[in-house]
């Protein structure tokens, strides 16, 4: 069954398996990107899945163990009441017209999830507030001629600075490097990424995060994803 569905999808349509990208989670030259979600509602951007009267997708969100704790609606973005914790987000979609249509509910291992295409696994990390003020203070550096580097939950550099306090921030998911050391580091820019900058530039590869919530912990979208099928 599972061949002559495939045969079907690889004759009859261009995109077949769903390779999922998030740019907020990817780790990179050796630093990760940390905190990428505020808890509550998680909206995500899917484009590139097949389209059809029959056609079914779901974002799940899973464990460690490989178990659905979170599902999207049918054919939907957004997962809702998401906690704190860390998850891979998959994307996952079939020909609902077929027999032995696939099962995907929560607490349910993915990987008894049969017929159908699997995108890769994008690593997401969920974070509860932490500072109820719009500025935050990081612990001091112990590294040469250290720069403070600011990102938001995206990886996206809001600030590079000397001083370890962050004043003036918005309700937001953010990260906070350090970079070290003497000359000239051409992609330590705000507004560039930080997973542009190398791991030898930064003496604090490793994120703190932040999660600012002055008013209240509203949910904040900060990671983009892209789904398109290829064959699994």
């Amino acid at each position: 069954m599972k061949n002559s569905i495939q045969k079907y999808f690889v004759t009859i349509r261009a995109l077949q398996v769903i390779l999922l990208v998030a740019v907020a989670s990817a780790v990179t030259l050796g630093q990760n990107l940390g905190c990428n979600f505020k808890p509550g509602t998680i909206t995500l951007n899917l484009t590139g899945q097949s389209q059809g009267t029959n056609i079914v997708t779901y974002i799940v969100l899973v464990d460690g163990g490989n178990v659905i704790k979170f599902k999207s609606g049918l054919n939907s973005t957004t997962i809702n009441n998401v906690t704190v914790g860390s998850y891979k987000a998959v994307a996952i979609t079939w020909d609902n017209s077929q027999a032995n249509a696939p099962v995907v509910e929560v607490g349910l291992n993915l990987n008894n999830v049969d017929h159908c295409w699997k995108s890769t696994a994008v690593d997401m990390s969920i974070c509860d507030c932490n500072t109820t003020t719009n500025s935050i203070t990081v612990p001091i550096s112990t590294g040469v001629n250290p720069q403070y580097v600011l990102t938001n939950g995206r990886g996206v550099i809001q600030s590079i600075q000397s001083s370890t306090t962050f004043s003036g921030l918005n309700n937001d998911v953010y990260n906070v490097y350090v970079a070290c050391g003497i000359g000239t580091k051409p992609n330590l820019l705000v507004g560039s990424n930080i997973k542009l900058v190398t791991t030898s530039d930064l003496c604090e590869p490793i994120p703190l995060p932040y999660v600012v919530c002055v008013a209240e912990c509203a949910p904040v979208i900060c990671m983009p994803m892209t789904v398109m099928k290829l064959v699994k």
